[in-house]
């Protein structure tokens, strides 16, 4: 049991570790800087994207002035325009020509009722033989009348005219045979008229009146208008109905025409003004564009802008993995990308409130170009052109200009070594700016005056983004201890303090520096190297001599203190320079390029001369090289090895007495082999054909150096006198080197001077 629990805490306390160990590790720092700056980027991009919404209702007045942000068909209206055009399309007929025979056949047949009742009452009464001088005829031609009227009346009921009793006795006993006749006549032109014509369900009851209304206009009596109007009123029907199946085709034709017709609210036109009433179609635009206030999280539209943003990330970085694969490896290098990737996102969204125009796109490509890398500063603002579009809604003109401009502003302050011409570069970019916006204009056939608007709003943006740059410039500069040339320019300077303590406390290494400064940048130059780098790194890279000037030949005047401590002493002092190097420049803020090549500038190379006169020593059997060496570490970068070799070279060919251009570059490239064949330049990338480029570079520059020179007699008189004092010397004071030694080098110089060379190489 109890092994049971020592085995949980061991696998408690061994989890513990890994956990510690994972998050310690740089993989996991970049990861969760990656992700960090994800979740940042998304909210910032899905603010900005956001619509702004309001709150309506179908029915009340609007409150606020809405334009449409793109483009939208308004769908209901053109529903509508579309049913409107399918209900004017007039139906479809088709005549009946029965029904105008049937209408007259009815017509005559009426009259020829009325016509035999009439003759019925009178052969009545012939048959009777009743006739007018008759006692009675009155009551019986009254009974006669009155027995055709019934059976007028009865007959009539075919016709279905409504004609009242007192209308059909009136027919019978009132009127006259000429008023039948005319009243005839006028009924059947009036309805024969009417027949021509074609009457339908719909305009029926108009035609109907018509002809009632030409009996109002004849000249019969007003009891044979009501009975004419009832008649045609009972009689008349249509001739001529809907072919409903092609009225229904041709009624769709119209309704999917019209649909063609969309009725689209422009981009930047009025959707609802203030005070209007909120319609259903307006509603249900503002909805489509979601506008409407609804109280829920748009997930959707969170989404798609997540994707979005996850697919740039991975474009990102899948292309620094392939071109820049040490800034991605860099902590520091890649939080500086985020956090200006962050911050142009920042500013983009709080001025687009304002002006689209006036949103700084080209700091991001500048701050990058110059920190870190052309080619990801143009990758970073195609990307960063992306993201602000969809903060914008889609602004073309910033679009355009982001890309072209962007672009263009990376590539001229990715060689601007001073600030002078940085700020030149602001004025190109405005230009640039002002170019683009000139063409979009033409394009676009704008107005004069907006052309002219917009091109001084960008060509502010341009100067201002510059000076933005400028004045952040050094921020970044310090905190992620980034080198730029203008970063180097201010070191390079002689008034900075660390190289005028240089000057005035260590001279000798100060004029030493100086030389491998210039031996470093011409070679650097050659191999397509940081040729300002190497040239201000060698500047520093013997600021630890100040901690001890004396201890080193170069700034002794007469004592020498080695000639008073053991070799392993004077060893511990020599080498300590580079960390005491370290040091010094960490106190006085030097950037940490420079302070690698101040760490490894002499890589774990041996200190050869102490090494050998430590091996004359009575205890030469326990003498072990690496307690002569350098703690290193090797170089890593082509400029630390550089100017590992320029000090080094430097150092021997001052030494040197017959300085001929073959010695010297046998000396050079022994030099050079040396520490190849001692491993100091594995770490490096430089190759062989490398190598043989600084060696030839290192010529060039010893060549203008040390030139022959005619000497005036005066000169020849007083050198002549150095070499006599120089025989003089005693002989006690010559240390003599092991054979190797003096085999291997070209030196031919007094013992002082090889102990300068070997107390540098």
């Amino acid at each position: 049991m109890r092994g049971v629990k020592l085995l949980q805490v061991k696998e408690k306390n061994y989890t513990q570790r890994y956990l510690k160990t994972y998050l310690k590790s740089k993989s996991f720092q970049r990861g969760l800087i990656g992700i960090l700056t994800l979740i940042i980027a998304f909210a910032i991009i899905e603010n900005g994207a956001a619509p702004k919404k309001y709150k309506l209702a179908l029915g009340e007045k609007s409150s606020y002035d809405i334009t449409a942000p793109r483009d939208i068909e308004n769908r209901l209206r053109t529903e509508e325009m579309a049913d409107e055009a399918a209900k004017s399309i007039p139906s479809v007929m088709i005549r009946l020509d029965n029904v105008a025979i049937d209408i007259l056949k009815l017509t005559d047949d009426f009259f020829s009722t009325v016509e035999e009742a009439r003759k019925s009452v009178e052969k009545s009464l012939k048959d009777q033989k009743i006739t007018a001088d008759d006692k009675d005829y009155g009551k019986k031609l009254e009974l006669e009348q009155a027995i055709g009227a019934e059976r007028l009346e009865e007959n009539l009921l075919q016709f279905k005219a409504p004609l009242s009793g007192e209308q059909i006795k009136y027919l019978i006993v009132k009127m006259s045979d000429d008023d039948l006749l005319k009243f005839e006549k006028i009924t059947k032109d009036a309805v024969g008229e009417i027949m021509k014509e074609e009457i339908t369900d719909a305009n029926l009851a108009i035609k109907v009146n018509e002809v009632q209304n030409s009996y109002q206009e004849s000249e019969i009596s007003q009891e044979m208008r009501n009975i004419g109007s009832l008649f045609v009123k009972a009689v008349l029907q249509p001739n001529s109905t809907v072919d409903i199946e092609l009225t229904n085709e041709k009624k769709k034709e119209a309704h999917e025409s019209a649909l063609e017709n969309k009725q689209i609210i422009s981009e930047g036109t009025r959707i609802l003004s203030y005070g209007d009433m909120v319609t259903r179609d307006k509603l249900e635009v503002l909805k489509e564009l979601n506008l409407i206030e609804s109280g829920r999280f748009d997930y959707n539209f969170a989404v798609g802008i997540l994707l979005m943003v996850m697919m740039l990330v991975l474009i990102l970085v899948l292309y620094m993995n392939h071109f820049c694969k040490k800034i991605l490896q860099n902590r520091n290098d890649l939080i500086l990308m985020c956090v200006i990737i962050l911050m142009t996102l920042i500013t983009s969204r709080i001025l687009y409130i304002y002006t689209p125009l006036l949103i700084p796109v080209f700091i991001a490509p500048m701050l990058i170009s110059i920190l870190l890398d052309l080619r990801l500063a143009i990758l970073v603002n195609f990307l960063l052109t992306v993201c602000i579009s969809l903060i914008t809604k889609g602004e073309l003109g910033l679009v355009y200009i982001t890309v072209i401009s962007g672009t263009f502003s990376a590539f001229i302050v990715s060689k601007a070594n001073q600030r002078s011409k940085l700020s030149a570069s602001g004025l190109l970019v405005a230009g640039m700016n002002v170019l683009v916006i000139v063409c979009l204009g033409l394009l676009n056939k704008n107005t004069l005056a907006n052309i002219a608007n917009d091109s001084g709003m960008v060509a502010l943006n341009g100067v201002l983004s510059t000076i933005f740059t400028i004045g952040i410039l050094p921020f970044f500069e310090s905190t992620f201890n980034i080198i730029t040339p203008l970063k180097l320019l201010e070191l390079a300077n002689p008034n900075q303090p660390l190289i005028k303590r240089l000057l005035m406390e260590a001279p000798g290494t100060y004029h030493h520096s100086l030389m491998v400064g210039n031996l470093a940048e011409v070679a650097t130059e050659a191999i397509e190297g940081n040729a300002l780098l190497a040239r201000v790194g060698a500047y520093y890279h013997d600021v630890g001599k100040l901690k001890r000037p004396n201890f080193f030949k170069e700034n002794q005047l007469t004592d020498n203190p080695h000639d008073r401590m053991t070799p392993n002493l004077s060893t511990l002092v020599i080498t300590s320079h580079t960390g005491d190097g370290v040091e010094t420049a960490e106190k006085y803020k030097i950037p940490l390029a420079i302070k690698d090549i101040v760490n490894q500038h002499h890589g774990t190379t041996l200190v050869a001369y102490f090494y050998y006169k430590a091996k004359k020593g009575d205890k030469a059997e326990t003498v072990k090289q690496e307690d002569f060496r350098y703690q290193g570490p090797r170089p890593s970068s082509k400029e630390a090895a550089v100017v590992m070799l320029a000090d080094s070279v430097e150092a021997a060919v001052r030494s040197m007495v017959d300085k001929t251009e073959g010695k010297i570059e046998g000396l050079i490239r022994k030099i050079i082999k040396d520490k190849l064949d001692d491993g100091q330049l594995d770490l490096c990338e430089l190759t062989l054909r490398d190598l043989d480029m600084v060696a030839r570079a290192f010529l060039r520059v010893f060549g203008g150096f040390f030139h022959a020179r005619e000497e005036y007699p005066e000169i020849k008189i007083k050198n002549s006198a150095m070499i006599e004092d120089t025989k003089m010397e005693e002989p006690g004071c010559i240390i003599e080197l092991p054979k190797q030694i003096q085999e291997n080098t070209n030196i031919g110089a007094s013992p002082e001077k090889e102990k300068m060379y070997y107390e540098n190489f």
